[in-house]
């Protein structure tokens, strides 16, 4: 792609010689024919050492031979220039490719893409644009909403709900039974998975179905990789979860919480609206909303975690001076 037409694009203004892009590079790694998007100053001196093609803002200086887009904010122009270099990918055509199996009494839009070797099981429903990836699997009486794609692999156990515009990643499982015994046998798993709107997991989550009622996930909630999250979980609207993570049962996450990395909460807990939980948190008490937790084992108030840091530290300073005290002659 030349630089003359990633920059009329991306509403761009070329400087230099309109050369042919093959792809995007990080600076540290571009070479000639690449194009470094330079999103911080920092970045700007490995940059021009590359040979590669820039994308910068209006003021950053650049030498007169090297060719160079300028755009006048180039965070707000990042999501467009990934998007140039990342085709769509075509899991399937639409259509029912010939070797998927669908069952008597599935319900198939015209424009729904079926890939190759998916089982649609009886009273299945997959709506207008969507795309079912190979080797997916959509069980009796779920519901697939309009425009939402299911990478491939992924799971659907019976009566799981989808609504329009979810994005599904490889191998996730949606509606298995989860992990509720009593008498030391598994009880049955009567409820189901509900994902609202706009809802993202990424790949390899499992989310099991409620033993009763629903295990809910709210309008565009967006979900990390190989996350975990228990039967009976309520999670709001504008939920972000980054990947690794798990939610014991019966835990309620509400509206706009963000979660790092690695975080864990147990059964039964509430986090507020608006909390912030981060990375590598172990929560087992109630969040209150707007809070920000710690990390830690258990997770305590940021400001409390710092305090107990401070306190450590002091700690350290006195045992130092304690022992160059019992060091000196007649102690």
């Amino acid at each position: 792609m030349l630089l003359s037409e990633i920059a009329r694009q991306i509403g761009g203004r070329l400087e230099g010689a309109d050369l042919e892009i093959a792809r995007l590079a990080a600076p540290d790694q571009a070479q000639p024919g690449e194009l470094v998007v330079v999103r911080e100053a920092r970045f700007l001196e490995v940059a021009l050492a590359s040979g590669a093609a820039l994308l910068l803002d209006e003021t950053s200086p650049c030498p007169e031979t090297v060719s160079r887009i300028r755009v006048p904010a180039v965070q707000k122009a990042w999501p467009s220039i990934l998007a140039l270099f990342n085709p769509l990918e075509v899991w399937a055509r639409v259509g029912v490719h010939p070797t998927a199996t669908i069952e008597a009494g599935a319900r198939i839009d015209p424009t729904a893409s079926i890939g190759a070797y998916v089982l649609v099981r009886r009273g299945a429903s997959i709506a207008t644009d969507a795309v079912i990836a190979p080797f997916c699997y959509i069980g009796e009486g779920v519901e697939i909403g309009p425009r939402t794609v299911l990478e491939p692999r992924v799971t659907l156990y019976r009566n799981s709900q989808l609504g329009a515009d979810c994005q599904i990643g490889a191998g996730t499982v949606l509606g298995s039974v989860g992990f509720g015994f009593q008498d030391n046998q598994r009880l049955p798993h009567t409820g189901r998975v509900v994902l609202e709107d706009g809802v993202e997991l990424g790949a390899g989550c499992v989310v099991q179905r409620s033993v009763v009622g629903e295990t809910r996930i709210g309008t565009n909630s967006k979900i990390g990789d190989l996350t975990s999250i228990g039967h009976n979980v309520q999670i709001g609207k504008g939920v972000v979860m980054v990947g690794s993570s798990a939610i014991g049962g019966s835990s309620v996450v509400e509206d706009d919480v963000l979660m790092g990395g690695w975080v864990v909460l147990s059964d039964h807990v509430r986090v507020g609206k608006g909390a912030r939980l981060t990375g590598g948190s172990v929560v087992s008490k109630q969040v209150p909303p707007g809070e920000t937790w710690a990390s830690g084992i258990p997770a305590q108030p940021i400001r409390k975690h710092w305090r107990r840091l401070a306190v450590l530290d002091w700690l350290v300073g006195v045992e130092r001076t304690l022992r160059r005290l019992l060091k000196q002659p007649g102690a």
